[in-house]
């Protein structure tokens, strides 16, 4: 039975719930699958998998430290196997399909910069906004954020985005 092992980095939760619904896809398909976060992942042989999985999201121009330290530190193993990193943000949602195209294409780069590790595959996956998990200056700045997206304003809820029919074929799509 093949191995895949997926490691993610979150920060208000919605890159978790997406690495967990890829390794459930993964399980659908009959995939061994080991899940971990990267804050707590420890030691791990990526020698041991058959494909290997990254996930984190993007916040202000940056993924999260833990992750991208664990995947350039490890670039040789990662590069030598079939691999995939899929990038949660909001830009993903974005209903305009010129803004859409320009913050994915930044948010590319800053992918391109921060990871030095070349990936077969790289998934970008509409996040949410969780403004019951931000700071109030952070509220508000992912308000303006929102609006010029032409998504959810309202602080007094939380919006999710997510496709989970593109998550699925994406899933799919690695084995």
């Amino acid at each position: 039975m093949k191995k895949a092992l997926i490691i993610y980095a979150t920060r208000e939760g919605q890159t978790e719930k997406v690495a967990h619904k890829i390794r459930d896809h993964f399980v659908e398909a009959k995939l061994e699958t080991s899940l971990h976060d990267a804050k707590t992942i420890g030691k791990v042989n990526l020698e041991d998998f058959d494909l290997l999985v990254f996930g984190g999201s993007m916040h202000i121009g940056g993924i999260e430290k833990e992750l991208v330290s664990f995947i350039n530190d490890h670039k040789e193993q990662i590069e030598s196997k079939p691999n995939a990193f899929f990038l949660v943000l909001l830009s993903a949602a974005t209903k305009d399909p010129v803004l859409r195209e320009e913050w994915l294409n930044d948010a590319r780069k800053r992918v391109d910069k921060q990871l030095i590790t070349k990936f077969n595959r790289i998934e970008m996956v509409a996040g949410a906004l969780k403004y019951s998990k931000y700071s109030w200056p952070m509220k508000w700045i992912m308000r303006m954020i929102a609006k010029r997206a032409g998504e959810g304003t309202d602080f007094g809820r939380d919006y999710e985005y997510t496709d989970w029919k593109k998550v699925k074929e994406f899933a799919y799509s690695l084995i």
